[in-house]
C-alpha cells in the first residue's frame, strides 16, 4: 500500500454498531487519487461492497460520512458528504452539507467515517481524535434535532464539538428523513435519517485537535489565497453575501421564470415579495453565518419578532426552502413559512420532499382526487400554514391516515390513489424535485434527470457541469463557490490545490477522467438496480404543459429537448445509447472489474 503524503491520513474510522466497536481501516493513496474523497470515496465503497438489490436497511448496510482532502485547510467553503443507499429510491445517493463537521473529522485524524451494524438500543457516538465512545441515547430518543444537538453538546462539555443528528422522523422510519448538522444545516435527499434511525443511531459528535498534512505549503497557500480573493472580488458573491440564496427567490420569479409555484402549475407568484429576501431582512434576519473558512456568510439566522411565532429562532429561508415551503404552497405569510421550515428541521425531514408532498396533496385535494376523510379530516388549501404545519407533524410521526399516506412520497401516493393522480406527482426516479422549474431554467434538467441521485439540484447544470460537480462533491466543496467563482478554471484550480497539498501530479486531463470515473461508478450501482435511459427524464407535467405565465410563458421541456440532453451527455462520458457505461469506457477508467455486473444487469432487465 502506498501511504498518502498529504491531504489525507490514509485511514477511515470503521464503526460497527452491532458490537459497539471501532477500528482504523487503511485506504491506499491510489484510491484517493482515483476518487479523491467525499462522495467519490463513498461511491467506491458503495459500489464495491454492495451487491445488487441490497436492502438499504440491512444490518450490514452502511453509511459513509466523508470529508475531502481540502477539509481542515485554508481552502474556502468546504463541506461534508454523506453517502448511502437511499431507502426512498433504492439508488446510491450522496448528500452534501455545509458548516464545519467535515473539517472536524479531518482534524480528528480521519478521512471518513464508515458506519455499519445496528445497535440494540439507541446510542450516539463521541469521537475525539482517536478516542471513540458509544453513549446511551435513550434519553435523547424522541427529541427533536435542536434538543438532541444541545443535549449532546452538554454531555461533551465542549461547545466546539460538531454534531450530526436525526429527529423523530428518522426514528419513525420516514423514508425522506434527513440528518441535521450543527443545529441548522441539513444533509438531505438521501433518506439517511431513516437509515440512522434503523441503526438506532441518534447522532455523532466529533472534536479534533490535529492538523492536515501539506506537502508544499507555499504553493498550496498561493492557490488557496487566489481562490479566496476570487470569492471576495466577484460581484456574484456580493449578492449572495448580502441576501443569501434567498435572494434567488425574486430573481427566479422576475427574471428566469423558474420559481416553482403551487406544485409546478406555474412559475409566476405575485406574492413573492412577501416571503423573499427583502422581507426576511426586514422582519427576521439577525446574524450572518459562514461555513468553514468562507468569506461569504450566506447562511442567515433570525428571530420572528411578532405574531404567534414570536421568539422562534430559525435558519433561512434559503432558495430551496423558500420555494418548496413558500411559493410552492401558495404561502404569503413570512412567519408561517418560517414555521414550516423550522418544523422540517426540528423533525429531521427533507424540506424539499416535504414541500413537494404537501403541494401534490393540495392539488389533488383541489381536483377532487382525494377527500378530507382520506387525510383524517385535514383539508389543505394553498397558503394554509396551520394545516401544513399539522401535516408535517403527522408525516414525522406517521400519525393517522394523513401521516401514513403522506410519508410514502408522491410516487407511491399517486400509485395508491390512482384516478390519474400520477399526472400531478412531480418526481424523478421516485424523488421529489427541487425548487427550479426546468421549463424556465432548462439547464436544471441535466441535474434532475441525469444526476446520480435523481431530482437533485446539486449535480451539475450542463453536460460538463455534471462531470465537474462529481469532482466538486468528492472534494467536498460548495457548489456556489465552484460554480460562481471558479467557472472555467475548475480543473486548473483543483489540480493547483491538490497537487501541492497531496503530493500528486494530477493533470487537467486526469481531472476530467476522475469526474467521469466517479459518475461511471455511481451509474453502474444504479444500473444494477434497473436504471437506464428510460428513467433519465422529467415528470410528464414539465414535458407537456407549457408555462401559463411569467417571463418564460409558453416554455416546456419537450421530448426533443430530453433526447438531445441525453445523447449529448452519454456521448461525452462514454455511455451507450441506453445510458450504460460501455466496456471500453469502464476499461479506460480502470473499472473493468464491473463489466460482468453490467452484463448481468442487461440480462436481468433486458437492457
Amino acid at each position: 500500500m502506498t501511504a498518502p503524503k498529504g491531504g489525507c491520513f490514509g485511514k477511515i474510522l470503521e464503526i460497527d454498531l452491532s458490537t459497539l466497536t471501532s477500528k482504523a481501516r487503511e485506504v491506499p493513496d491510489e484510491i484517493y487519487q482515483k476518487y479523491i474523497g467525499g462522495s467519490g470515496l463513498g461511491a467506491y465503497f458503495m459500489t464495491n461492497e454492495y451487491k445488487a438489490h441490497k436492502d438499504p436497511l440491512a444490518e450490514d448496510a452502511f453509511i459513509f460520512v466523508g470529508p475531502g482532502p481540502l477539509n481542515g485547510t485554508y481552502c474556502v467553503s468546504t463541506r461534508t458528504s454523506i453517502v448511502n443507499m437511499n431507502p426512498y429510491t433504492g439508488l446510491i445517493s450522496h448528500a452534501e452539507t455545509g458548516a464545519h463537521f467535515g473539517s472536524e473529522i479531518k482534524w480528528a485524524g480521519w478521512d471518513g467515517i464508515y458506519i455499519k451494524g445496528r445497535a440494540k438500543s439507541p446510542v450516539w457516538i463521541s469521537i475525539v481524535d482517536d478516542k471513540v465512545e458509544f453513549k446511551d441515547a435513550r434519553k435523547l430518543w424522541g427529541k427533536d434535532t435542536a434538543e438532541t444537538h444541545e443535549g449532546i453538546i452538554k454531555e461533551m462539555k465542549d461547545p466546539y464539538a460538531r454534531t450530526a443528528v436525526i429527529g423523530p422522523a428518522g426514528e419513525n422510519q420516514v423514508p425522506f428523513s434527513c440528518v441535521i448538522v450543527e443545529r441548522f444545516r441539513a444533509a438531505a435527499r438521501t433518506g439517511t435519517g431513516m437509515v440512522m434511525g434503523n441503526k438506532k443511531l441518534k447522532g455523532l459528535a466529533v472534536r479534533g485537535t490535529k492538523g492536515v498534512p501539506v506537502v508544499d505549503n507555499g504553493k498550496f497557500m498561493e492557490m488557496a489565497e487566489y481562490v479566496k480573493q476570487l470569492a471576495v472580488k466577484k460581484e456574484a458573491w456580493q449578492g449572495i453575501k448580502r441576501w443569501g440564496t434567498a435572494g434567488l427567490l425574486e430573481l427566479k420569479h422576475y427574471a428566469s421564470g423558474s420559481l416553482i409555484t403551487k406544485n409546478f402549475q406555474t412559475t409566476w407568484y405575485p406574492d413573492i415579495i412577501k416571503i423573499g429576501a427583502e422581507e426576511a431582512n426586514r422582519r427576521f434576519w439577525k446574524r450572518h453565518v459562514a461555513c468553514n473558512h468562507c468569506p461569504v456568510h450566506c447562511m442567515k439566522l433570525g428571530v420572528i419578532r411578532e405574531g404567534k411565532y414570536r421568539g422562534m429562532i430559525a435558519e433561512g429561508p434559503e432558495y430551496e426552502t423558500g420555494g418548496l415551503l413558500g411559493s410552492n404552497l401558495g404561502m404569503n405569510d413570512f412567519a408561517s413559512m418560517m414555521a414550516l421550515i423550522e418544523a422540517c428541521d426540528g423533525y429531521g425531514l427533507d424540506s424539499i420532499s416535504t414541500g413537494g408532498i404537501l403541494a401534490f396533496t393540495t392539488e389533488i385535494m383541489e381536483r377532487g382526487l382525494i377527500k378530507p376523510a382520506d387525510l383524517g379530516g385535514l383539508k389543505p388549501k394553498w397558503g394554509d400554514g396551520d394545516t401544513y404545519l399539522e401535516m408535517i407533524r403527522k408525516i414525522a410521526y406517521k400519525d393517522g391516515k394523513a401521516g401514513k399516506l403522506l410519508s410514502k412520497g408522491v410516487k407511491k401516493m399517486a400509485a395508491e390513489i390512482g384516478k390519474g393522480a400520477d399526472a400531478y406527482a412531480i418526481h424523478v426516479k421516485g424523488k421529489e424535485i427541487a425548487a427550479h422549474d426546468p421549463r424556465g431554467d432548462k439547464a436544471r434538467a441535466y441535474s434532475y434527470a441525469l444526476g446520480t441521485c435523481g431530482g437533485d439540484h446539486h449535480e451539475g447544470a450542463s453536460t460538463k457541469g455534471l462531470v465537474i460537480t462529481a469532482v466538486v462533491n468528492s472534494l467536498c466543496l460548495c457548489t456556489f463557490t465552484t460554480g460562481l467563482i471558479w467557472g472555467g478554471e475548475s480543473a486548473k484550480i483543483t489540480t493547483g490545490m491538490l497537487n501541492p497539498l497531496c503530493g500528486w501530479n494530477m493533470t487537467e486531463s486526469d481531472y476530467w477522467d476522475t469526474g467521469k470515473r466517479i459518475l461511471a461508478l455511481e451509474r453502474v450501482f444504479n444500473v444494477r438496480e434497473g436504471i437506464s435511459r428510460k428513467d433519465d427524464r422529467l415528470p410528464k407535467r414539465l414535458m407537456t404543459e407549457k408555462l401559463p405565465a411569467g417571463p418564460k410563458k409558453g416554455a416546456v421541456f419537450s421530448e426533443e429537448d430530453t433526447k438531445k440532453m441525453q445523447d449529448e451527455f452519454f456521448n461525452f462520458v462514454g455511455w451507450d445509447e441506453k445510458g450504460i457505461p460501455s466496456e471500453a469506457t469502464l476499461k479506460a477508467l480502470g473499472l473493468e472489474y464491473l463489466i460482468d455486473d453490467v452484463a448481468a444487469a442487461r440480462k436481468e432487465y433486458k437492457l
